[in-house]
């Protein structure tokens, strides 16, 4: 049995959620009533990141990109959990629904090998533009932007128990495919009133300390 790891990048591996501090940065005003529709549950993922990015000309770009390097922090223990993965010989996947202006850097940094599904922009026109890497397969009922479920149906091989880390509303249905969860904020809440298996985390150390521990609960479902 493979044991594959999905994760999270907003608010999972990175401290804060980096499109909405993008937004609060740059069009505060006009911007946060689309993310709490979002949150809320009353615009799809897919819809709000368009309209969101659309706020934005594309002559900002650099000064977006300059903004996300700078306050990208990543969550402490994640090179510890990356490094203990390997050691077992999991396969971690960051599967994001932000950008690969400001994932890329954080896990080309590491030195394992860390495969990543993340979106970009097209900023040919005036404004940006959402090209989404994974849009929702036949099985899922849309809405998702980049669609973690999507991603992970495409990589099980039948023989393969997945574990997804997160913490929002946009983790919940790749929380529902998987064996187990290690969930924050949201999707913690989420996960709890589903009854899925799960435990909670506050930083990278407490994944890896449940992963090393031969009895935790986790191992009763992989």
């Amino acid at each position: 049995m493979t044991v594959r790891v999905i994760c999270d990048f907003d608010g999972t591996i990175a401290e804060k959620d980096m499109i909405a501090a993008i937004m609060r940065e740059f069009v505060p005003s006009e911007a946060e009533p689309i993310i709490q529709d979002v949150y809320r549950g009353k615009k799809s993922v897919r819809v709000g990141v368009e309209e969101m990015f659309r706020l934005l000309p594309s002559a900002r770009f650099e000064d977006v990109a300059a903004f996300a390097k700078a306050n990208t922090i990543v969550r402490p223990g994640f090179q510890q959990f990356i490094h203990t993965c390997g050691k077992l010989g999991w396969k971690v996947t960051v599967v994001s629904g932000g950008f690969d202006f400001f994932v890329h850097p954080v896990i080309h940094s590491l030195s394992t090998p860390v495969d990543i599904y993340c979106n970009r922009l097209d900023l040919r026109g005036p404004r940006c533009e959402v090209e989404w890497a994974v849009p929702c397969d036949a099985t899922c009922e849309g809405g998702c932007g980049l669609c973690k479920p999507s991603v992970m149906r495409s990589l099980d091989d039948g023989q393969t128990s997945f574990i997804v880390i997160g913490d929002g509303v946009t983790d919940f249905k790749a929380a529902r495919e998987a064996n187990y969860v290690f969930a924050r904020a949201r999707l913690l809440e989420l996960v709890r009133e589903q009854g899925i298996p799960a435990s909670p985390f506050d930083t990278f150390y407490d994944v890896d300390g449940a992963i090393q521990d031969g009895g935790s609960s986790l191992y009763d479902y992989i």
